[in-house]
């Protein structure tokens, strides 16, 4: 292990670094971390759409989102699918896993 500004990187971790500051991920956490990342990217992304186009108020997107937001974020999904990061599966099971 090496210690980094306090911080301890093992070998194995996947170091994700960038301007603002450098992060060490676990192995065995690395595929998680990337999926979440993606997945709340494109919330974020779907999100900035619905407000530019007032669909929706800051308040709604920025909180628990009602089962019709859901429903179309899910559409706007597969409207989207051939930009999606990673595999439709994935981002339908991360929902399913989410608590946010």
């Amino acid at each position: 292990p090496v210690r980094i500004g306090g911080t301890s990187c093992m070998p194995g971790d996947v170091v994700l670094g960038r301007h603002d500051g450098v992060v060490f991920i676990p192995p065995h956490l690395a595929e998680k971390v990337v999926k979440t990342s993606e997945l709340v990217r494109l919330r974020d992304r779907f999100g900035k759409q619905r407000l530019s186009e007032g669909t929706y108020t800051p308040g709604q997107i920025d909180t628990r989102w009602i089962d019709d937001i859901e429903r179309d974020f899910s559409g706007w999904l597969t409207q989207h699918q051939d930009e999606l990061p990673v595999s439709a599966e994935a981002i339908q099971e991360l929902l399913a896993q989410r608590t946010w």
